[in-house]
This record gives C-alpha cells, structure tokens and sequence, in this order.
C-alpha cells in the first residue's frame, strides 16, 4: 500500500515537473518571438527614419562619376554646387547629398544602387543629379587610340542595358523626383581625330537621351556644345574635366533646363554656345 502511493506520488511530480517544463519552453520560446518582433519593428522605424527628412528641407541627391563628383574645380563642388546655389535662391533650407564615386562606370553605378544607404538617400530626394557614362566610353585614355573598333560598340550595348537598369531602378525607389541626367560634353577639338571622336561622342549622347524619353521625369541635359569654342579655356589641367569655370558652365546649363521644366534641345554635334 505504501509502495502505491509511493508510486502515485512520484508519478504526480512526474506529470507536474513536464507540465511546468512544457510551460517553461513555451514562455521562453513566446518570448524569443516577441523579441523579434519587436527588433523587428524597430529595425523598421529605423529605416523609415532615414528615409525621412525635415520637412523645410529641399533635398538634392547626386549620383555618377567624377563629373558630378567636381574633379578638376579647384575651388569645389562642380556643377552640383551651381545647382544647390540655384535652388537656395529659393527655399530656405537646401541640403546636398553628393554619392558620386570618381572614375565610375555605369555597370558600377548599377551596384552601387543596391546599398542601402544609397537606396535611403534616392528615396528622400527632391531632385536627382547624374552623370555616367564617360569611363564607359573612354575607358581610361583607350577610346582615344582605338575609337573605331568594335569594342566601342560592345561598350556602348553594355552601357545602354546597365542605363537601362540604372533609370528603372531610381525610378523605383523614388518615383516622383525628377531625375537630370547631365550627358557627355566634348574636350576633344584639339585632338587630331577630332572629328572621330566627336561623332562617337554625340552618337552616345543620342543612345542615352533616348532612353531618357522611355522614362518617367527623367530629363537629359545636353552639354555636348559648351566647349565647342574655346574649349581648352573651361578644361583642367589634365585637358579632360572641367575647371571651376567648366563647371559654371555646365551647372548653368542644368540650372536652365530646370526652368524650362525640363525641356533640353537636341544634343547632337551642335556647334552652338552658351
């Protein structure tokens, strides 16, 4: 008798230890969940808070080779600074967020959309700077020796499918600022295979502009003719970027697309300038 009741005694701690085990698992394993949940939603707040801005401010966000990033303006800021100028005329609080990378390519670009910090910075913007294309084209100083080869032509079919990309994706993350797609100028009517060079040069200029049109407020400003004449005069020292001046000239020319609403002429082997 004592043995049975021994037995039941056991047995009842026995049934109670699992119960409070099968408790205890399931308090930690609704706690881990609720954790998560919670890391989870403030992971989100966050990223909602970097995307957004003050609402006073007018944001600018700049994406694209050494052009946007102003190599060659000894006194800073390139053309985008032109541009932030421009808007200050206006609104109060302009904030200027260059993500420019010097010698970039389009296919570089392309990736460098995929970060997000890059993404959160496209997201929050009022108005979209770009330039790229130029290291695609003349890859390093080699187009300059070797402009009728058909490795042009493959550069050229890689460029357009990666800007392709490049103008669906911005649009995507942002699709309402409008985007100004500064092309290619021309430092090259010195060179003694000026004429070859420049028909290559204005034959990309057209590829990219044409994309540009399948797109929703993404406007191509042409700058193929601002330093037609007297070009040597707005070009840096390593006769390719633009000076202080060059820079002006092309923040300029954006700034009057923007007031025209964003309406630029053909940028074809004009010979026309500013």
């Amino acid at each position: 008798m004592k043995k049975s009741k021994m037995v039941q005694f056991l047995l009842f701690f026995s049934v109670l230890a699992l119960i409070l085990s099968i408790i205890g698992v399931a308090s930690i394993w609704l706690g881990q969940k609720n954790h998560q949940a919670k890391e989870t939603n403030k992971q989100t707040t966050q990223s909602e808070t970097k995307v957004d801005k003050k609402q006073d401010t007018f944001k600018i966000t700049a994406l694209g080779d050494s052009l946007t990033y102003g190599v060659g303006d000894t006194e800073g800021g390139g053309y985008v600074r032109v541009v932030e100028n421009f808007y200050k005329k206006t609104t109060k609080n302009v904030e200027n967020v260059n993500l420019a990378i010097s010698g970039a390519r389009s296919d570089q670009l392309l990736k460098q959309l995929d970060q997000k910090e890059v993404q959160n910075q496209i997201k929050s913007a009022d108005v979209i700077l770009m330039t790229i294309g130029g290291n695609d084209l003349f890859r390093g100083g080699e187009a300059l020796e070797d402009f009728k080869s058909d490795v042009i032509t493959q550069a050229e079919t890689s460029y357009k499918n990666n800007l392709q990309q490049i103008y669906q994706t911005i649009r995507k993350l942002n699709p309402s600022a409008p985007v100004f797609h500064i092309g290619l100028y021309n430092p090259f009517m010195t060179l003694e295979n000026a004429t070859e060079m420049t028909n290559v040069v204005a034959k990309w200029n057209m590829e990219s502009q044409n994309l540009t049109q399948q797109e929703k407020d993404i406007i191509y400003v042409p700058t193929f003719d601002l330093f037609q004449q007297n070009g040597e005069a707005y070009l840096a020292t390593d006769k390719f970027h633009p000076n202080h001046a060059g820079y002006q000239f092309i923040g300029n020319r954006v700034t009057e697309v923007i007031q025209t609403g964003g309406d630029g002429s053909d940028d074809g082997a004009s010979t026309s300038s500013n």
